[in-house]
């Protein structure tokens, strides 16, 4: 949805859900909110004076999640590939072990991205600059965890671990 108000102010909003059968079932859906408001300062009366120099200043503020589920299939089940032959009564059969030790606890990795900036344009458009305080973070990683020997596997997907990035962005 997006609301325009006066053309000095905007606000967008959404809602994204968005499904994988990489997921157990009662995981399968991950819901991404996100919304922006970005507000033309240069269209304000105050700023008249000015209009000279500045011919467009904005500022914004964003905030948005979005989902990773970047992973192997049927991760959350047992799944079986052959690995071999063995011997009952003098005839050879082929035999199946699991692969993977499952998950079914997995979910959507969860990426969140927040967001201050200022736009400004000067002198009939011949500069123009764009600054921006940025903050992002993850959580829930889906990352491979060593496990114990004693399982029989040498590790398992799981939703472990956060990573951050922050920053000013310039141009």
């Amino acid at each position: 949805a997006s609301y325009s108000y006066n053309d000095k102010y905007f606000l967008t909003l959404s809602l994204r859900a968005d499904g994988s059968s990489k997921f157990a079932p009662e995981n399968r859906w991950g819901y991404f909110p996100a919304g922006s408001f970005m507000w033309r300062v240069s269209s304000e009366p105050f700023m008249e004076g000015l209009s000279s120099t500045f011919n467009d200043l904005k500022f914004r503020v964003s905030y948005g999640t979005s989902g990773n589920n970047r992973i192997d299939d049927y991760l959350y089940l047992s799944t079986f590939d052959p690995s071999g032959f063995y011997s009952i009564n003098n005839t050879q059969v082929l035999g199946f072990s699991s692969t993977e030790l499952a998950n079914a606890n997995l979910k959507w990795e969860a990426i969140i991205a927040r967001n201050i900036g200022l736009d400004a344009s000067f002198f009939q458009g011949r500069l123009q600059t764009s600054v921006d305080f940025y903050y992002n973070s993850s959580k829930e990683l889906l990352l491979n965890r060593v496990i114990p020997p004693t399982s029989g596997y040498p590790s398992q997907t799981q939703n472990i671990g956060e990573t951050l990035n922050k920053g000013i962005e310039l141009q």
